[in-house]
């Protein structure tokens, strides 16, 4: 991890758009063009798949009600356990596409080793359950938060490894596009970032890189069974 302050984003970008002594862009504005080029560096991380902000968050799911409010920070879906005790003992659950709503109303809640056939649906901002849940469960759901909006001097951006140069360079451009000047270096160097960052994110794992899930270690629900992978 190598955070930086947006104070220091700030001065950074003024510099790279050489507009130090300016006051053509407030700092207000530029906070805002930082923000959105923080936004566009997030997305960059996550697009390579690599749980760089992964966080938790479990669900008390209530007999009767199916459908639940997503966290507030909530962006995008890595997966849904089932949580079978408190030791956290848990299994994945697997989604059901919306053309398939109906097909699991009349499904058993309950399979014969006393676990539920539950699967997951997002819509909008809630995630469904099927079929309806008649017994108080725990849902933990995995996901990457949206990134938090950076607005004191003293907050900080995770660059990872430097990688907040995305940032300071895409502000800098925003600011000369502002003040209509040649934007045609910055943009190479955004460009650069951008091949950067897609090839170092990836493969944070270095000895041991992702490879193709074997999905059939997660519990088939209908057959209840593991295949030993060999």
């Amino acid at each position: 991890m190598k955070t930086v302050t947006l104070l220091s984003l700030r001065n950074q970008a003024r510099q790279r758009a050489d507009m130090e002594n300016s006051t053509f862009v407030s700092d207000s504005e530029l906070n805002t063009y930082i923000n959105a080029s923080a936004a566009e560096l997030y997305d960059l991380l996550i697009g390579v798949y690599e749980d760089y902000k992964l966080t938790s968050q479990n669900i008390a799911v209530v007999p009767g009600t199916d459908t639940y409010t997503l966290p507030t920070d909530f962006y995008k879906l890595r997966g849904v356990d089932l949580v079978l005790d408190s030791l956290g003992n848990a299994v994945t659950l697997k989604p059901f596409n919306f053309q398939e709503r109906n097909s699991y109303l009349f499904t058993p809640t309950w399979n014969v080793v006393g676990l539920s056939y539950l699967r997951y649906h997002m819509q909008g901002n809630s995630i469904r359950f099927v079929p309806v849940p008649n017994t108080a469960q725990s849902i933990k759901l995995w996901y990457i938060p949206a990134i938090s909006t950076l607005s004191l001097d003293a907050d900080l951006l995770d660059g990872v490894n430097g990688f907040e140069e995305y940032v300071v360079i895409d502000a800098a451009i925003k600011m000369r596009t502002k003040e209509e000047t040649d934007t045609s270096e910055l943009e190479r160097q955004k460009a650069l970032m951008i091949t950067r960052v897609n090839a170092m994110a990836a493969n944070r794992d270095a000895g041991n890189p992702e490879k193709v899930a074997d999905v059939s270690r997660t519990v088939p629900w209908e057959f209840w069974a593991f295949r030993d992978g060999s």
